[in-house]
């Protein structure tokens, strides 16, 4: 077995051992993420689909 494998395997099973973090909104996870990364906020948006998506789709409520 290549070591990249493994290696991600075994991170990812450390990481399931631990206590998950559980967040009310994408804020306040995005901002807590922020304490631990040096990257800001403002780069995992502009870089992140997904995060794209999360922030400016427009919202069905808005239409009323």
């Amino acid at each position: 077995m290549p070591v990249g494998v493994w290696n991600v395997r075994e991170s990812l099973r450390a990481l399931f051992k631990t206590r998950f973090e559980q967040f009310d909104s994408m804020d306040r996870a995005m901002n807590y993420v922020n304490t631990i990364f040096e990257i800001p906020k403002r780069g995992w948006i502009e870089n992140s689909a997904l995060l794209q998506k999360a922030y400016f789709q427009r919202k069905i409520s808005e239409y009323n």
